[in-house]
Formats: C-alpha cells, sequence, structure tokens
C-alpha cells in the first residue's frame, strides 16, 4: 500500500477508495432555527425539522401505536431511503412490534446512529447507544396479561380438589394415627 501524498487537500479522497465505499449517502431535511413564539426574552431558539412524516409519527408516538409508526415508515427493507432520525425510529418500531427485539432493527439502529453522530458503524458509542434505543424491560407481574381462561379454570379446579383433600385429610382421625404412625 502506498503512503499517501501529504500535498493532497485534506478532505479529498483517493480515486481507488471513492469507488470502494459501501456507505450509503442520505440526504438529510434541511434543519431550521427560528425564535420561539412565545417572545420569549431569554432567545430561545426552537429547532423543527421541515420533514413532514415527523409531524404525522409524533401521534402515534405518544399513543404506543408502533405499529402505525411502522406502517407509515415503511418496511425495514426500505429504511436505507430515509434519513437517519427517521430510519432510527423506524427501526425502534420495528423492534417493539417484534416479541424479543428484531436483529435486522439492531443493524439498522447502528447504522442510523452512526449517521447522526457522524461516527463509524463500529465504534462502541454507536453501539452501546443503539442498544440502549432498542432495549426492552421486563414486564412487572401487574402488567402481565392474565393466563387464558382454561388454565386458569384448571387452576381453580386444582385449589379446590387439593383443598378438599387437605380438609378431609386432617377432620378424620388419619391425620391423627399418620402422626402416631410416624412417633413409633
Amino acid at each position: 500500500m502506498a503512503r499517501p501524498d501529504p500535498r493532497a487537500e485534506p478532505d479529498s479522497v483517493p480515486p481507488d477508495q471513492a469507488a470502494d465505499s459501501h456507505v450509503e449517502r442520505v440526504v438529510v431535511p434541511a434543519i431550521t432555527a427560528e425564535p420561539s413564539k412565545d417572545d420569549d426574552p431569554s432567545g430561545v431558539v426552537k429547532i423543527t425539522s421541515i420533514d413532514p412524516r415527523i409531524t404525522a409519527i409524533e401521534p402515534l408516538v405518544e399513543r404506543n401505536d408502533w405499529k402505525g409508526v411502522a406502517d407509515e415508515l415503511g418496511a425495514l427493507e426500505d429504511v436505507g431511503k430515509l434519513p437517519p432520525n427517521l430510519g432510527l425510529i423506524a427501526a425502534i418500531a420495528h423492534n417493539e412490534l417484534a416479541k424479543d427485539g428484531s436483529t435486522e432493527a439492531r443493524t439498522v439502529a447502528n447504522r442510523c446512529m452512526a449517521g447522526i453522530l457522524g461516527l463509524p458503524i463500529e465504534s462502541e458509542l454507536v453501539r452501546v447507544l443503539s442498544r440502549r434505543l432498542l432495549r426492552k424491560n421486563a414486564v412487572r407481574l401487574r402488567e402481565r396479561p392474565a393466563p387464558p381462561a382454561r388454565v386458569s379454570a384448571f387452576i381453580i379446579l386444582a385449589t379446590i380438589v387439593i383443598g378438599g383433600a387437605l380438609g378431609w385429610f386432617f377432620a378424620t382421625g388419619t391425620f391423627q394415627r399418620f402422626v402416631n404412625l410416624l412417633a413409633r
């Protein structure tokens, strides 16, 4: 491998590396900064994205409607056409829809997080942040769904049978005979 020319411009790419690049380039929509409409004297600036899909997705995320978000942004195979911020939201939606998470969603989230942060995909920071976003929390006992009706009926029936058998065992002289037998 030849040593790079020190006189070359720092932002120029050698021709052999430009053709070999496998990173998808995505056009990110313009982000505008406008003063707050509240006439706040502190001069707070509100950052807004002009991508109309964000305004359509926001109420769905508030309602925790991940199926609607996934339908709005499309399949995971088409996420490469989205800007990184929307791609990350699509990855989160598809990961939430999968019961145990989605490997494809993790891959997409890594790529999009790298695009947002401007870091290589192999970066540890990219990996940690994307995994934290896709992490599923354990479901608490009170939030777990009840068992099906048949299972509940079986549990009730088994409790009645076992309770009745124990009641009969203690009420009759069988328990006393059993204790005396063990004491000998």
